[in-house]
């Protein structure tokens, strides 16, 4: 499930751009968010093992604890609720797009078939067979998209500085995107809960390595992907901005791969949204019925509810949108700028006295999260300098 919403189109758009762009000058944007991912993702796992608790409720209790039930609570619900919202809309039109280039669907009918599938599946609560299907398809874009990066290395060299010489400065919006669309605050309460059941009855010394083993490799495989779809991206475009990255990447890669590249890319892309588009309305329901204290179970109304909100404000910001390729980079921007709040309410947490004492953060743990929220805020602070100057 953790593996779903990473490489989801947020995925595929923001390293397109990035590419297309920038060539791979932003890489060292991927690598620190792969490791921040890794880091977060095991304060995540540690805390629901230790405890079994999902994050929702531990941050309840933490701030019931403390006297800042409120102000913890609207936090949630702002990172995780508007948040998803925001993600939820980027995963539409990423979707949205993919069908529409692989089949003759408008986009706005494209948007309206992805949500309404969604939510269809999100009420009867029989996602998990579709999400296979959706992961096989994934991963028929990812082998694709990392073979045409194998193929694409002897170019690279020439083409990024090609592209570099040509091109802007850096970024910063490009930058949080990148780190937006790896360090998902939402996968934190997603993976929580999934952990607890899938290591449900196994000791917990076996449960933790084991966990943190598939953590590592899960997203250690998503950077590759980013990784891979930027040298595609910078090689096939070339520097060329003169038409959104997806169309360009898309018929780039069908004219070496005629009749494969584009329905690769296409179906790919709808498989990585549609997936994405039922895992943020779903790590939405448990999180923000867990931190208001209400029933989280995948069946009840309260989840039910909270998952369609988010589905449908997504898709009223995908509809309505003008520029989707631009809606889906500010989603991952969006989230990036939410992701300290989380980890330093997450950080406080590992250290409390809600996690059993073998359990909580060291003191070499605390500088390592400590100076993962900072590079995070560094460049949150860059980019909302540079919009109110």
């Amino acid at each position: 499930m953790v593996a779903a919403a990473f490489v989801g189109p947020g995925t595929v758009t923001t390293a397109s751009v990035a590419g297309a762009s920038s060539g791979m000058t932003l890489l060292w944007a991927v690598v620190i968010s792969v490791l921040a991912t890794i880091v977060l993702q095991e304060l995540s796992i540690r805390s629901a093992l230790s405890t079994n608790q999902d994050l929702a409720p531990l941050i309840r209790q933490f701030g019931h604890a403390r006297g800042w039930g409120m102000p913890i609570a609207l936090l949630i619900l702002c990172s995780v609720g508007l948040g998803n919202a925001a993600y939820q809309s980027g995963n539409l039109v990423g979707a949205a797009l993919g069908l529409t280039g692989a089949t003759p669907i408008t986009f706005i009918y494209a948007v309206g078939v992805t949500g309404a599938l969604a939510a269809v599946l999100i009420v009867i609560d029989r996602y998990r067979l579709l999400e296979r299907v959706m992961l096989i398809l994934v991963g028929l874009m990812t082998c694709v998209l990392t073979g045409l990066a194998v193929a694409c290395l002897p170019e690279l060299a020439a083409v990024h500085r090609q592209v570099v010489a040509s091109g802007e400065s850096v970024d910063a919006t490009l930058a949080l995107a990148l780190i937006g669309t790896t360090v998902v605050p939402y996968n934190l309460f997603l993976h929580a809960t999934a952990v607890r059941h899938r290591w449900s009855g196994i000791a917990l010394p076996e449960a933790l390595r084991q966990a943190r083993t598939e953590s590592v490799v899960a997203i250690v495989t998503g950077g590759v992907v980013t990784v891979a779809i930027m040298v595609v991206a910078t090689v096939v475009i070339a520097g060329d901005t003169s038409q959104p990255a997806l169309e360009a990447l898309r018929f780039g890669i069908d004219e070496r791969f005629p009749g494969v590249g584009r329905w690769a890319i296409g179906l790919g892309l709808f498989a990585a949204g549609l997936t994405s588009a039922i895992a943020a309305p779903v790590a939405a329901g448990w999180a923000v019925c867990g931190v208001m204290g209400w029933n989280a179970s995948s069946g009840s109304m309260a989840f039910k509810a909270v998952a369609l909100i988010v589905l449908a404000v997504g898709m009223s910001f995908a509809i309505f949108t003008a520029r989707p390729v631009s809606l889906i980079v500010l989603a991952q921007a969006t989230n990036a700028l939410l992701l300290p709040l989380v980890a330093l309410v997450l950080l406080a947490i590992v250290n409390s006295p809600l996690i059993p004492n073998d359990y909580r953060n060291g003191w070499r743990q605390n500088l390592i999260v400590t100076a993962v929220i900072g590079v995070v805020l560094m460049l949150a602070t860059t980019k909302l300098i540079s919009v109110f100057s």
